[in-house]
């Protein structure tokens, strides 16, 4: 982000039913940093959701695409077909799951619907993506203790404790909750109410001083979403019923 000024939401709302081109929506909302619960001045305005393509381009000869992306200054928007959306909902990717229990910027009738289905499908699954990101993440700042590219900063820990925090939260709980400050009246950390407060100052690139008591308490938290995967309330896997609900909702989002 270019700027330090907040954009008001009716220009978010607008910029939104711009860059859909006349399609249907189900839902936009803030992710990032906003999402997460640390933003800053200089945070971008990263907005995402699902809409639903007209169906003369899907019946059409011409292969359609299935997302919409536009970087605008301080505005990235990435809008998925919601075909696409349900089916990574079905493969309990965390991101659109937490972007589809986000409070949205907008929404339509739908919403309540696809949040029915996105709770039918959690499932043990999402351990996956949680897991992931984070190990990505905490291995892209252990090869690098320099600010440049984020290694061994604030930012860079507090992605990698959210992912963590919030994988544990949702096997343990059965519910998403992307926000680190909410989750952490859950789990009680210190060190991240720390990195919170130095990261919304303005100072995320700053190198982690506690750098060492960071790295204990990720290595326990990496331990802590195993046993949580292991002790999950959740079920293995999506039931099949609801399966047949998304293909439901999808052929009456096409009006078929």
């Amino acid at each position: 982000m270019n700027g330090s000024q907040s954009i008001p939401e009716g220009v978010l709302t607008d910029f939104i039913k711009n860059e859909l081109y006349g399609n249907s929506f189900i839902f936009y909302t803030l992710s990032g940093a906003h999402l997460y619960g640390f933003p800053s001045s200089d945070s971008d305005y990263d907005i995402r959701g699902c809409h639903i393509q007209d169906k003369r381009e899907i019946c059409g000869l011409n292969v359609p695409k299935d997302v919409i992306e536009r970087m605008t200054g301080d505005i990235d928007f990435v809008s998925f077909d919601i075909k696409k959306e349900l089916g990574l909902i079905l493969q309990n990717n965390s991101n659109v799951l937490e972007h589809v229990f986000a409070p949205p910027l907008v929404s339509g009738p739908s919403l309540p619907a696809l949040k029915k289905i996105a709770r039918l499908s959690l499932c043990r699954a999402v351990f996956n993506p949680y897991h992931g990101l984070a190990l990505h993440n905490w291995k892209n700042s252990a090869v690098s203790k320099t600010p440049v590219g984020g290694g061994g900063s604030v930012k860079r820990y507090l992605y990698i404790l959210r992912s963590l925090m919030a994988g544990i939260f949702v096997l343990d709980e059965g519910r998403i909750e992307p926000n680190i400050r909410v989750l952490n009246r859950h789990f009680r950390y210190p060190l991240v109410d720390e990195f919170v407060s130095i990261k919304m100052s303005g100072c995320e690139q700053g190198l982690v001083e506690s750098r060492e008591d960071a790295d204990i308490l990720i290595t326990q938290l990496f331990c802590d979403l195993d046993v949580a995967r292991e002790n999950s309330p959740l079920p293995e896997n999506p039931p099949e019923e609801v399966f047949d609900l998304a293909n439901e909702f999808l052929l009456e989002c096409r009006g078929v």
